[in-house]
C-alpha cells in the first residue's frame, strides 16, 4: 500500500506520539512507538512540515549606538523580560538594556523592528506555555521556574544541568557565615519540567504554531505530574 502524504491531522498525531515515545513514563514509550510505526505505514512524513518555520534568529542584525525600544513588560514579568533580553543578546550580538518597563536594543531602525517581532514571539509563547503548565494540578512554584529555564535553554540550543541559573543571574547578597545544614533531597519533579520544556523551546525557535506546541505540552506534562505524585 502506498502511503498517503501526511496531512495536518496526521502530523499533529505524529508529534504527540513522538513526544510520548521520547518522554513517556512506564509503558507509554513502547505503546507510542508501536503507534508511530503504524502511522508511518499509512502516511508519508518525508516532506518537510510547512508548520515549522525558519529559525527565529536567522538573518543579519545590525548594531547601533542608539537604543530603541522593542518591547514592554509588566513589573511582575521580571524573569520573562530577562529571558527575552538574554536570548536576543546571545543570538544576535545586539546589546539590550532595561529602562523601566521597556526593553531597548542598540540597533538600527530596521533591526529594531525585527527584534520587536522576535521579542513578541518569545514573550507570547513563554506566557501561554507557562500559564498552561501552571494550571495543571500539582505544579509548584519551583516547577514553574524550572519550566521557564527549560524553555529558554531549548530555544537557545543549550545543554544545562537542571537547577543551574540562567546566564546573567547573580547573587548580589553578601555571604553570611552560617552553620552547614543537611541538603534537602531533590524532588524528581524538579528535573521533569525542565526536560519537558527544552523540547518545547526548540519548537519556539523554529516558529512552530503556538497551539501546536501547547498541545504537545498538554499531552505529556500530566504524565510527569502523575509520576511525581505516585
Amino acid at each position: 500500500m502506498i502511503a498517503k502524504p501526511a496531512d495536518a491531522r496526521a502530523r499533529g498525531l505524529f508529534r504527540k506520539l513522538q513526544a510520548l515515545a521520547e518522554r513517556g513514563v512506564d509503558g507509554e514509550r513502547a505503546v507510542a512507538r508501536r503507534k508511530l510505526a503504524r502511522l508511518k505505514r499509512r502516511y508519508d512524513f518525508t516532506v518537510a512540515d510547512v508548520a515549522d518555520g525558519p529559525d527565529l534568529f536567522s538573518g543579519r542584525f545590525t548594531c547601533s549606538s542608539t537604543a530603541r525600544p522593542i518591547y514592554s513588560f509588566p513589573r511582575h514579568e521580571i524573569a520573562l523580560a530577562s529571558s527575552v533580553k538574554w536570548a536576543i543578546e546571545a543570538a544576535t550580538k545586539v546589546r539590550c538594556l532595561h529602562r523601566g518597563a521597556e526593553l531597548l536594543a542598540e540597533a538600527t531602525p530596521a533591526t529594531a523592528r525585527r527584534l520587536r517581532q522576535i521579542a513578541d514571539h518569545i514573550a507570547q509563547s513563554f506566557r501561554v506555555l507557562l500559564d498552561r503548565f501552571s494550571a495543571l494540578d500539582g505544579v509548584a512554584v519551583t516547577d514553574r521556574s524550572a519550566f521557564l529555564m527549560g524553555l529558554y535553554d531549548g530555544m537557545m540550543n543549550e545543554a544545562r544541568e537542571p537547577g543551574q541559573r540562567l546566564p546573567g543571574c547573580s547573587n548580589s547578597a553578601k555571604k553570611r557565615k552560617t552553620k552547614p545544614t543537611a541538603a534537602k533531597p531533590a524532588s524528581a519533579m524538579q528535573t521533569h519540567p525542565y526536560s519537558l520544556a527544552v523540547s518545547l523551546g526548540r519548537k519556539i525557535r523554529l516558529s512552530a504554531p503556538l497551539e501546536q506546541i501547547a498541545a504537545e505540552l498538554e499531552a505529556v506534562a500530566p504524565k510527569y505530574l502523575a509520576q511525581e505524585r505516585s
